[in-house]
């Protein structure tokens, strides 16, 4: 009976992916603006996505778009598929919750957001996401040390396609360390924990060797600071300008505050009621700070001084990290709350926020004094949420493209709380 109705289960699910799989192919592929930048690598993309089109493109030049569809979808369903199957086999879950993960896990699929048709680096972020995810479960809840191996490759790889998640190692060695404090010193314990810590420098390290080999500087992936650069520029001051001695930055920061000025783009161009509404209009502005302002004039600045592409995109990005802490350390009364205006804009409410906050704290402080797993699990769902929202808001402002890897894990935190309260109902 058991057999039959696992049977059934898997008949299920297979026939669901079959559905999905046919109705993404059929709404084809979808190239958005960003798209170009992706299939030419440009120096300001991550090597993840452009090297996956790259290899795409050499096996299949004619039909790349069916090819990379194709590859896409089937990415994304299986590792659906491997991270429902370990939530399952980790979590008691009923019926209805079981349906609505899997509802939860497939929404990126689908209208509006469509992730996996996309010829952006999201279309094979969010599989690696889940797999990295499914490998943390096994590896610190199943006791499963050979999960670390395809941890460290699914992480490499989605740090390689997006740099948002570059810390979440260090989340899983401090669970790790609670979690067998007493005999972490053995060898045993103690290489997957250096592992989990160093890890990080491995695609940071593989990022810049990438942006030597194909375009001659050893480099981090140039856009990390220019996208920053934004908030920056949004509260910043005319007399900033003397904040700045190099006579470069004194240009460039002259130029994008004129043109942002100009086009009344500052925060400074209408005084508003609240930093909520301060919020708005810099969420709608981001792309024209940053990319038509501060990006274009400034690479175009470094060209007219005769530089090559590569150079320029560089030196703008350079400028980007100089400036930016002395921008926010002189305006940080004004930055402060819009960043968290843009932390707050994210989680759609201040209260869920909170709620998560407070979920983070608790369950960090009972694994603190009296490890266990339930709480673990708690402290990392709600760390991997806060950690991708705190630094999304750091670096750019909070658009679902950039937050909706974490929709599953809220769902998840609200189901083991219920499963919480009703065990302390029938104690």
């Amino acid at each position: 009976m058991k057999a039959k109705k696992l049977f059934n289960t898997n008949y299920i699910l297979l026939f669901s992916y079959a559905l999905i799989f046919f109705y993404l192919l059929y709404k084809g592929a979808i190239y958005y603006p960003d798209s170009p930048s992706y299939l030419e690598a440009n120096i300001f993309r991550s090597p993840g996505y452009p090297i996956f089109t790259r290899l795409i493109q050499v096996f299949s030049q004619n039909y790349f778009d069916y090819a990379i569809l194709t590859i896409q979808i089937l990415f994304n369903l299986f590792a659906i598929h491997i991270l429902y199957k370990k939530v399952l086999d980790l979590l008691t879950l009923n019926l209805v919750f079981k349906i609505l993960l899997f509802v939860i896990l497939v929404f990126p699929l689908f209208e509006p957001l469509l992730m996996a048709n996309r010829i952006c680096s999201e279309a094979i972020s969010y599989p690696l996401y889940l797999l990295f995810i499914s490998f943390t479960l096994s590896f610190l809840f199943k006791k499963n040390n050979r999960s670390l191996i395809f941890l460290s490759i699914s992480y490499v790889l989605l740090v390689l396609t997006r740099g948002q998640f570059l810390l979440l190692p260090i989340i899983v060695a401090f669970i790790y360390v609670l979690k067998w404090r007493k005999s972490i010193f053995k060898r045993e314990k103690l290489i997957p924990f250096i592992i989990l810590l160093f890890i990080p420098l491995l695609p940071i390290l593989l990022d810049k060797s990438y942006h030597k080999v194909k375009d001659g500087v050893f480099i981090s992936t140039p856009f990390k600071y220019v996208n920053a650069m934004a908030s920056a520029l949004y509260v910043s001051e005319a007399s900033n300008v003397n904040l700045f001695k190099d006579p470069d930055l004194k240009h460039i920061f002259k130029m994008s505050h004129d043109f942002t000025a100009k086009n009344n783009w500052l925060m400074s161009s209408k005084e508003r009621v609240s930093y909520a509404a301060y919020y708005n209009d810099f969420h709608g502005k981001l792309v024209h700070i940053c990319n038509t302002t501060f990006h274009n004039k400034g690479t175009q600045y470094y060209l007219d001084k005769n530089q090559s592409i590569v150079e320029a995109r560089t030196n703008i990005e350079l400028a980007g990290k100089k400036m930016f802490p002395i921008l926010i350390k002189n305006n940080f009364s004004k930055w402060f709350p819009l960043y968290l205006s843009n932390i707050i804009h994210g989680f759609k409410s201040v209260f869920l926020l909170i709620f998560i906050a407070i979920v983070l704290f608790f369950s960090g402080l009972k694994i603190c004094r009296f490890y266990s797993d339930k709480f673990a699990i708690l402290f990392l769902f709600s760390s991997f949420i806060l950690i991708n929202a705190l630094i999304v808001s750091f670096v750019s402002h909070s658009i679902i493209r950039y937050l909706f890897y974490n929709y599953f894990l809220f769902f998840l935190i609200f189901v083991e709380l219920y499963k919480l309260i009703l065990t302390k109902k029938n104690d």
